[in-house]
């Protein structure tokens, strides 16, 4: 090893580290289990509580030793453990380094690992009588992820960088997958996963409070950290959309892919977990549903965690995982069949036994009441989540039966989904002006009518925005979208429509707002995410909607036309075609005076004797709208495979025609640099209307190692390549290629996709007001209960003597 050139002998640090990394996880899964343990005896034996406590904190570091390990073998390029040498490369930067941590199964499972051991860490204090059962819930599943860490170990030594009982260094490693060099992997993976360690604390909460038998005070204990896992995972599954947008060239935020789906079905149940947190805390009601709420968003993204990464979906998701380890994937499997028997026994034998406690008389209500809204609305939001899951599940269902794996197609889920989303949107924005005691439908229309001619008005301005002669989407004229029930709805009512709905929702919480913000101005971060929701479904529907694409074709000195932008080649990037910087320039002039320089990227990855193109798309961001250019690999092969010609004979490319004319040799057959042609002529209409005729002569050179072909211009636009001869009959095989190549590219008209950015940011700013409030409320709280609990010893009066 050491005779080969940039191999180096492994430096005892290095070594150390991996080891140290190792070790760390398996004392975590070592110190989580006694944790767990001792806290299940400390009614017996209370003095094993402290132990319990600090075996606690010492898992909860180690996992984040190891994870820091791990970040230093990527950082100082130590490409002899296997999973540094498939994801990390000497050559990129510092930030793609530290991301390739997190870009497989191996770290993307410690990263998991690590952000709930923070969660971990931050709650576990504050959990008051819950502790003792909140402990050996969130110890035992630290001890899993542990476990399976150590089978799935990202510490692996590379079995090729280990010779004569010496391990060694190799110079460079695989690199990351070209697809995820770009700084949403740097971001989005942390974000969202910090999102998924949060539902830990929630579940350990509700199957604490089972076992306790006190649905009581976890929910205002558990309710910040609910709202605030609520906004970093909705972040997160934005981010993911927002990087789809920008990276994949498909014009789109969002596809329905089960990876993608496995983290919004999470997010769904904790909407809905916080929603029912705020009736139980305003009306004592719901405590036995949200003790199986409490459990849903961490069941179901340990059900996603397998499904994605069990490798059952590896042929239908574009973001699939490699399969697992078997003996990790075996505690993967087991962890979640064993803890969702347990959690959903424990809630059928003992959550009636735990609510009783809670439940306050019956009030009179009216027609219609708040709790009412909330609970037709978390219903819905439960269903669709149950949809979503048996979409992303019906792959494996089908392959189960016998079938062939497939997944659900967008137009699919976008049938489905509506029958939800209108009558939530309606309840997002009437809930706020309905009452807790009740109210009737006269009541609730009169607070609503002023909203709703806002709303009405605010959709008819936007529409005539939209429609606008200059500014305006321009659909075709009767153009329509599939409706329910094999119907067919015209596309300008159907947009209206759901516009109507999310100027509704905006509108109707700005409103509540402005009525609430002097006397609470805490309480407003429910409705101000309400707003940012309003915004980013605007922005999705509205993108999508009136979106318009085209097909064009360019080459250089030949422009395209598409959507009225006239697309010209410009050039590319002077770099070596591996190097990942690399791009194409195009002049883009729009047909309203707009003009800028398209930049999509292209370079090549992989063998250098068979490599990939790799494309980015370009997108030009406007106020109003972004034009998107999705770029796809140039294409220089007028055919697939080659084609077999005979003397004689000819072949159709258009409305050319290209005869192979007659064989021809340079050389004595058997001595190198013989040269073995064919006559090839070709005849085509020109500019100008005229029928030209080419020849060329492609020719096959022997030399050491075989035939080498050469390519040889055959017209204006095309070069051609003899790439076999026939010793017997003298046939050959040609292929044709482009000159200049052809750059296929699909413009994109996306209007109004800026509010889905301002939505989300609108979004998470909500979610994280609601959260840091309720954190206040809960600070307050607890020093009340402080000072009332302290005794002050009372001075002896004079009377007393």
């Amino acid at each position: 090893m050491n005779d080969i050139p940039g191999v180096t002998a492994a430096q005892p640090w290095s070594l150390f580290t991996g080891q140290f990394g190792r070790g760390c996880i398996y004392s975590a899964c070592g110190v989580f289990l006694l944790s767990a343990v001792l806290w299940v005896l400390q009614t017996r034996y209370p003095q094993v509580e402290k132990a319990a406590k600090w075996l606690f904190g010492i898992g909860c570091v180690s996992l984040l030793a190891a994870f820091g390990a791990l970040t230093l073998l990527f950082v100082k390029d130590q490409f002899q453990y296997s999973y540094v040498f498939d994801h990390g490369d000497s050559t990129t930067d510092l930030k793609y380094k530290i991301a390739g941590v997190w870009t497989s199964q191996e770290g993307s499972f410690l990263l998991w690992a690590c952000t709930s051991a923070i969660f971990g860490l931050l709650t576990v204090a504050g959990t008051g009588i819950y502790r003792r059962w909140f402990s050996v819930v969130y110890a035992g599943f630290l001890a899993c992820l542990s476990a399976i860490l150590a089978y799935e170990t990202p510490f692996g030594i590379l079995p090729q960088a280990v010779a004569h009982g010496q391990t060694f260094v190799l110079p460079r490693g695989a690199g990351m997958t070209p697809s995820l060099q770009n700084y949403w992997v740097v971001i989005h993976p942390p974000t969202i996963f910090t999102g998924f360690g949060s539902l830990t604390v929630f579940f350990a909460y509700a199957a604490a409070a089972l076992i306790q038998g006190n649905a009581k005070e976890w929910v205002s204990q558990v309710r910040p950290w609910v709202l605030l896992s609520t906004a970093i995972l909705g972040v997160g599954i934005v981010m993911g959309g927002l990087w789809a947008y920008d990276t994949q060239g498909w014009g789109g935020f969002w596809a329905w892919d089960p990876v993608e789906c496995a983290s919004f079905v999470p997010w769904l149940f904790t909407v809905v977990l916080a929603h029912g947190i705020l009736v139980q805390v305003s009306r004592g009601k719901w405590a036995f549903t949200n003790l199986l709420l409490g459990g849903l968003p961490f069941l179901s993204f340990v059900y996603g965690t397998f499904l994605t990464r069990s490798g059952l979906l590896d042929k239908v998701s574009l973001h699939s995982f490699a399969e697992m380890n078997q003996s990790a994937l075996v505690i993967l499997r087991w962890f979640m069949i064993a803890v969702t028997a347990a959690f959903v026994a424990g809630f059928a034998f003992f959550g009636k036994r735990a609510a009783a406690a809670v439940a306050r008389p019956a009030e009179p209500e009216g027609a219609i009441e708040r709790e009412g809204a909330y609970r037709y609305g978390m219903m819905l939001l439960s269903m669709i989540a149950v949809v979503i899951t048996l979409g992303m599940s019906w792959p494996v269902i089908v392959a189960l039966r016998g079938g062939e794996g497939k997944s659900v197609e967008e137009w699919l889920y976008h049938q489905v989904s509506v029958w939800f989303f209108i009558p939530i949107m309606l309840l997002m924005a009437a809930a706020p002006f309905i009452s807790w005691r009740g109210m009737s439908w006269r009541e609730l229309w009169n607070r609503l009518f002023t909203t709703v001619c806002v709303a009405v008005g605010l959709t008819g301005f936007a529409q005539m925005g939209l429609m606008a002669p200059k500014i305006g989407v321009h659909p075709a004229a009767g153009e329509t979208v599939a409706g329910p029930f094999h119907t067919h709805v015209s596309l300008t009512f159907w947009m209206m429509l759901l516009v109507f709905l999310c100027m509704f929702v905006a509108v109707a919480n700005l409103i509540k707002i402005a009525e609430i913000v002097r006397r609470s101005p805490t309480g407003i971060g429910g409705f101000v995410a309400h707003v940012g929701i309003a915004l980013l479904f605007g922005g999705l529907l509205i993108s999508r909607g009136y979106e318009q694409k085209q097909q064009i074709a360019v080459r250089p000195g030949s422009p395209d036309m598409g959507l009225g932008y006239v697309v010209s080649y410009k050039g590319k990037t002077d770099l070596d075609p591996f190097d990942r910087n690399g791009k194409v320039f195009f002049d883009v002039r729009g047909p309203d005076g707009e003009h800028f320089t398209a930049a999509p990227g292209l370079y090549l990855y992989g063998p250098q004797n068979e490599p990939k193109a790799m494309v980015w798309p370009h997108v030009e961001r406007g106020l109003s709208h972004d034009i998107y250019l999705s770029m796809q690999q140039p294409q220089t092969a007028v055919w697939d495979d080659a084609k077999t010609l005979k003397p004689g004979e000819s072949i159709q490319v258009g409305d050319a025609t290209i005869e192979y004319q007659h064989f021809t040799r340079k050389g004595q057959p058997g001595q190198q640099g013989t040269q073995f042609g064919a006559a090839l002529r070709m005849t085509a209409t020109g500019e100008d209307g005229e029928r030209h005729e080419y020849f060329a002569n492609p020719t096959l050179t022997l030399a050491d190692g075989g035939m080498k072909p050469n390519l040889v211009p055959l017209s204006p636009d095309f070069r051609v390549a003899m790439t076999r001869m026939g010793a017997e009959d003298k046939s050959v095989d040609i292929m044709l290629f482009f000159s200049p190549p052809i750059f296929p590219i699909e413009i994109y008209y996306k209007p109004l996709t800026g509010l889905v950015w301002l939505g989300a940011i609108v979004m998470t700013l909500g979610g994280l007001m609601s959260a840091w409030s309720r954190r206040r409320v809960i600070a307050r709280e607890r020093a009340v209960k402080r000072v009332s609990t302290t005794t002050v010893p009372l001075k002896p009066s004079p009377e007393s003597g």
